[in-house]
């Protein structure tokens, strides 16, 4: 005699299939809510664009190109970088460190790209960029001793991926003495994800590479090491686009995904258009801010110190008891300033201007958040601003970069190529 002919009449039809049709019915219900949801949101994301604005130059840091393991050559890059309306491109192509990317130059319609290399040292990654001569050594295996290596090359040297899960950097010593340090960084942040989060980025970002601004963070850790640094010495905070152009799948092929064009456009350092014949000038002396540009970009950002008729920009020293100011307009967002001394909350306003007569002795950043944002987090700054330095201290200064002949004096010679300048490099 069959188990079954025993079983309760509820169970028999559940194990024999006579409420197959209706439990068929409301999977495919539930199937098919799910995806009009995912549709509906899909398209919402879709429709979704930042506010623009022409008040600002723009750059992108961390950049490969062909030159290591970019899927483009600089002329594509200038191209895409074109599009997105960037106007500097700072290549950090791999090599301890790379010959060919480390001098190289280039100026191609309104876009100049500036050479650089991403070093692999035992204790992390180090970029440099700007290099007034070709590389001929290899760089040392010294944090800073690498770091006065580049210096000496005339480049640049930062420290990259401050809290990668996979490389992150790991010296931290008082001679550390870096020009930069990356406060966030792109590529750090989809690596950071959960499996979940990363599945619905995949998901959504076909509808809109500006879902991405939903995984965009500024771990606490590299801002404690930021202002820890800052209390010695003059370094300048820069977000890292970490762009190849997509990525290999194999030897032969690869996916261009995200392209250049997409990831330049949801980050980039903002510039003011007086550096518009020279915008690496404005890196180096610490003169720009950093923008999640995806979330809009700002009318106005204006953040500096007064002394009398004299006005200083960030990068600047100024006498103790000087004037601070921010201000900042948006196309109809509403802005928090948060401002930052000595690494610590100094004052937080829900309002788009900062005025404050007199301050003490201390480092001052500013920090702008957009509270109802569609897709920033509200715990996301929107705009990292490069500090400014009131009073005496006890850190040392790099050398500002006054015009663009301090930076040009000692380029090699440059080749014209098409409509391009390119630096050539022997």
């Amino acid at each position: 005699m069959l188990r079954g002919h025993f079983l309760p009449a509820d169970r028999r039809r559940l194990f024999f299939g006579s409420d197959l049709p209706r439990s068929k019915a409301l999977l495919s219900a539930i199937t098919l809510t799910l995806v009009c949801t995912y549709l509906v949101s899909g398209v919402r994301y879709a429709l979704y664009a930042p506010a623009t604005s022409d008040n600002y130059l723009w750059a992108v840091y961390h950049v490969h190109s062909t030159m290591s393991d970019g899927l483009d050559s600089p002329v594509e890059i200038a191209r895409q970088a074109r599009m997105a309306r960037v106007a500097l491109v700072i290549l950090t192509d791999h090599g301890n460190p790379n010959p060919a990317a480390s001098a190289f130059h280039m100026r191609a319609d309104g876009v100049t790209i500036v050479g650089g290399s991403e070093a692999k040292l035992p204790e992390g990654r180090l970029t440099f960029f700007g290099a007034r001569q070709v590389p001929r050594f290899a760089l040392a295996s010294s944090p800073p001793r690498a770091i006065d290596q580049a210096r000496l090359w005339g480049a640049f040297p930062i420290v990259s991926y401050t809290e990668d899960p996979l490389y992150g950097w790991h010296y931290w010593e008082s001679d550390l003495a870096p020009g930069g340090i990356e406060v966030s960084n792109l590529f750090s942040c989809v690596r950071a994800l959960s499996v979940f989060r990363k599945l619905l980025l995949a998901l959504y970002y076909p509808f809109s590479q500006y879902y991405f601004l939903k995984s965009v963070a500024f771990p606490a850790q590299s801002f404690a090491r930021w202002d820890d640094i800052l209390e010695r010495r003059k370094t300048w905070g820069l977000i890292a686009a970490d762009a190849h152009g997509g990525f290999h799948l194999g030897k032969w092929f690869s996916a261009r995904v995200p392209s250049y064009y997409a990831t330049f456009s949801l980050a980039g350092l903002g510039i003011d258009r007086k550096y518009a014949s020279q915008p690496e000038v404005a890196i180096r002396n610490g003169d720009f801010f950093n923008c999640i540009r995806g979330a809009g970009e700002p009318l106005v950002f204006d953040y500096f110190a007064t002394n009398g008729a004299s006005k200083f920009t960030s990068g600047s020293t100024v006498p103790e008891g000087s004037a601070l100011h921010a201000k900042v307009q948006t196309a109809g967002q509403t802005v928090q300033l948060v401002l930052i001394r000595d690494g610590a909350i100094e004052r937080r306003v829900d309002a788009d201007n900062l005025d404050i007569p007199s301050v003490p002795a201390g480092v001052y950043r500013l920090e702008v958040y957009l509270p109802h944002h569609p897709l920033l987090p509200a715990n996301v700054p929107w705009i990292v601003s490069n500090p400014i330095f009131i009073g005496s201290a006890p850190y040392d200064s790099h050398p500002r970069a006054v015009n663009s002949q301090a930076v040009e004096a000692s380029r090699p010679a440059s080749v014209g190529v098409g409509s391009a300048e390119v630096t050539a490099v022997q």
